[in-house]
């Protein structure tokens, strides 16, 4: 596998990972918070219809309880024969419009007297019937009958004191309407979507749904049993998750409260229930699910973008210099990549070609050591073979140069043939000079007197072909340890190569620049220039632009700054000449 993918495959796996790991802890506590703000909302709303009821109950008992002790009651006593009775609850049925279907008195034998409807014809059950609910209320006893499948309404009942002597007169009752009631059990839940069912029960002391809100009335649950596995007595939190086949839906939050009362009044013992579909309560917790998977998604793509580019931007560097490295194996002559980067890739890519570099430089080292071995062979050859021969030929011409009454041309010859011994004798000197270099002596001592003294001697000749030498001095005269006379042969064949190339009224600028580590000479001429080619082989042994050259002094030249640990460079000048740069450095340490 190659890095590309390992580093694709790393950077989507621990992006994946932690998209996943992050988006289900917020899942988990923002459903968690989101599931206990509805179980309290719900448990809210329960609170909220029962104190309602208690209220509204509240109210039409204290009602009755007024009117009861009222003295037209006593009416009772002469079968209100004069209707004052009748059109006294007349009366307050009327001003409490939508409270009371209707309001009665009945005798202590239950017998009827007076009614707010004087068309009334219903006929009431006994009060002391199972049917009926007795409480206290403020130590006086108060009868309901709430669980009349026929009405659309419950009856609340008092009795009547006789004020004028000890006993009972007989009972007022109070037919409250259910439609009240029932706008509470329906009021609109804050969580419910719109069109949305309200499931509320208000159930009895019996656990017997005695009102419901529409949709439970439609289905029949008024009068019926509250199911046993709900559990609502099973728990004091008021609120619970619950698994059970009801309306159509498996599950369901309920939510529950106790009647409280109001003031003196206790309550009833009745309790509201507001239940809800699982799935519709918990529809916010889905929809925030629903945004997470949509994020993990957004998340996803993102990271597996910017973990293509990621590893696109780590591996394409070295995927570059891997085909680069082939290349120069096989020793193909590519250009180095042009890599974009910063920081670690950056340093590998300057260091890879640095190695490149110095891997290139010793393969040149090893073909100029190679050849500087033909060349010492070929020296050492040429020495023996060549100098003792020469040696006889210049004897014998300086002999015969000696005889006297030599023709002109005789003269000529012995000339020609001590000139070229001479001359044969210098390339010989050459070789074995470049193959053999004499051995190195450093000094510390400061470097620019060795330029001087360069020019100095060559000033005759520059004069001669009227070429100015310039010496520019760009520092402190820096001190390094290097060998006097090495380095006079490195500036004479510069300067004297330079000249060679030059025609008349030439210059020839000499710069001298130091830095922390290294001092930069440079030695600039407007002459004719190299050319690229050349420039690649200009420091090759034997290689030389002018018929009469050997082509070994640049190369004597490189060989000498190596062993002073600096390196050669040749470039233009400002002026299209040729122009050497050497680097040596300061801290080259002693050598002997």
């Amino acid at each position: 596998m190659t890095i590309r993918y390992r580093l694709l495959i790393s950077y989507i796996f621990i992006s994946l990972a932690s998209s996943i790991l992050i988006t289900l802890m917020f899942f988990s506590h923002f459903s968690t918070a989101l599931t206990e703000e509805i179980e309290s909302d719900l448990k809210i709303e329960a609170l909220s219809m029962m104190q309602q009821t208690d209220w509204y109950l509240f109210e039409r008992i204290q009602n009755i309880m007024t009117w009861k002790n009222l003295e037209i009651m006593q009416d009772i006593r002469v079968q209100d024969i004069d209707k004052r009775l009748a059109s006294f609850l007349q009366e307050m049925n009327t001003g409490y419009q939508g409270m009371y279907q209707f309001l009665l008195t009945v005798d202590q034998n239950q017998q009827f007297i007076a009614a707010s409807d004087r068309q009334f014809n219903i006929v009431l059950p006994n009060i002391h019937t199972s049917s009926w609910q007795t409480t206290s209320i403020s130590k006086q006893q108060l009868y309901i009958q709430a669980n009349n499948p026929k009405s659309s309404f419950f009856s609340l009942a008092v009795k009547i004191p006789d004020q004028f002597q000890p006993g009972l007169l007989g009972y007022l009752h109070a037919a409250v309407e259910w439609d009240s009631i029932y706008r509470i059990l329906e009021s609109p839940l804050p969580f419910l979507q719109n069109k949305s069912h309200s499931y509320t029960l208000l159930i009895d002391q019996n656990n017997t749904i005695i009102a419901a809100s529409h949709a439970l009335r439609n289905a029949g649950l008024l009068l019926t049993q509250v199911p046993e596995d709900w559990g609502l007595e099973n728990t004091e939190k008021g609120v619970q998750q619950i698994n059970s086949p009801f309306l159509h839906y498996q599950d369901w939050m309920v939510a529950w409260a106790k009647s409280t009362g109001h003031r003196s009044y206790k309550g009833l013992g009745w309790k509201v229930i507001v239940m809800h579909p699982l799935d519709n309560a918990l529809e916010p917790v889905w929809q925030m699910w629903y945004m997470l998977l949509g994020f993990l998604a957004f998340t996803t793509l993102l990271a597996t973008a910017i973990s293509f580019w990621t590893a696109h931007r780590i591996s394409n560097p070295i995927i570059q210099l891997a085909r680069f490295t082939r290349a120069f194996m096989l020793d193909k002559k590519t250009e180095p990549p042009f890599i974009k980067a910063s920081g670690e890739i950056a340093e590998l890519n300057e260091q890879f070609m640095l190695m490149v570099s110095n891997l290139e430089q010793s393969q040149q080292d090893r073909i100029r050591i190679a050849k500087f071995a033909v060349i010492a062979e070929m020296a050492a050859t040429m020495a023996h073979e060549i100098r003792t021969p020469l040696g006889i030929l210049r004897s014998s011409a300086q002999i015969l140069k000696r005889e006297k009454n030599l023709s002109p041309i005789a003269a000529e010859m012995i000339g020609f043939i001590s000139s070229e011994t001479t001359r044969l004798n210098q390339l010989v000197s050459s070789l074995l000079e470049s193959s053999r270099p004499r051995e190195t002596h450093f000094s510390r001592r400061a470097f620019t007197p060795v330029i001087e003294h360069t020019i100095e001697l060559l000033r005759p000749q520059a004069e001669k072909k009227y070429i100015t030498i310039s010496l520019d001095k760009h520092c402190i005269d820096d001190e390094l340890n290097y060998d006097w006379d090495q380095m006079l042969q490195v500036f004479l064949n510069l300067m004297m190569n330079a000249m060679q190339h030059m025609q008349e009224n030439g210059h020839i600028a000499i710069s001298i620049l130091s830095t922390d580590s290294h001092l930069m000479i440079q030695v600039a001429d407007d002459g004719s220039g190299i050319s690229d080619t050349q420039k690649e082989n200009i420091f090759e042994p034997f290689y030389t632009s002018r018929k009469e050259g050997i082509g070994l002094g640049l190369t004597v030249v490189q060989q000498i700054i190596s062993t002073h640990q600096g390196s050669i460079e040749i470039s233009d000048s400002q002026w299209g000449g040729a122009c050497f740069t050497i680097h040596l450095p300061l801290n080259n340490k002693d050598k002997t």
